[in-house]
């Protein structure tokens, strides 16, 4: 009994695993949101290339773990906007604690509802949309890129 091995010139088959690509979204969007809200809430601003990055990143791991799975794209836009708006609720809390001189763990536990007036004041605006936007956008062609081989 002979195994045969694929010529060196044959391609490898294509992993496609969906779900895979999906967990690893949703991995890379809390991850990346959190830097993102840190990055943002040291300088007090939103970073409209950090938003990008943050789509980009979250759909190119989605499509390398899960191939080129159409399903990722929607999967990788929708968990990027919830990366970027993750990022923003941790600016709105950076900005809350500093201003209040208390720990950022108390302003997230006790006092949650100045996190969603502050982002109210500071970011909900046509502004925000477009970031969502770009997130979605850089999560589409990450997927692309990433699943792509």
């Amino acid at each position: 009994m002979s195994q045969r091995y694929p010529h060196p010139s044959e391609p490898a088959p294509e992993p496609d695993s969906a779900l895979l690509g999906v967990l690893a979204a949703v991995i890379v969007a809390l991850i990346g949101g959190v830097v993102y809200g840190v990055v943002g809430g040291t300088f007090h601003v939103e970073i409209s290339w950090a938003a990008v990055a943050l789509g980009f990143f979250t759909g190119y791991v989605s499509g390398k773990a899960g191939g080129a799975n159409p399903v990722l794209q929607a999967a990788a836009a929708v968990f990027s906007i919830g990366g970027v708006y993750l990022g923003e609720l941790v600016i709105a809390a950076l900005i809350t604690s500093q201003d209040l001189n208390i720990a950022l763990t108390e302003v997230f536990l006790s006092h949650s509802g100045l996190v969603g007036e502050t982002w109210d004041l500071l970011f909900r605006d046509k502004f925000t949309v477009l970031f969502f936007a770009l997130g979605a956008a850089g999560a589409v062609a990450g997927v692309r890129k990433g699943g792509a081989r």
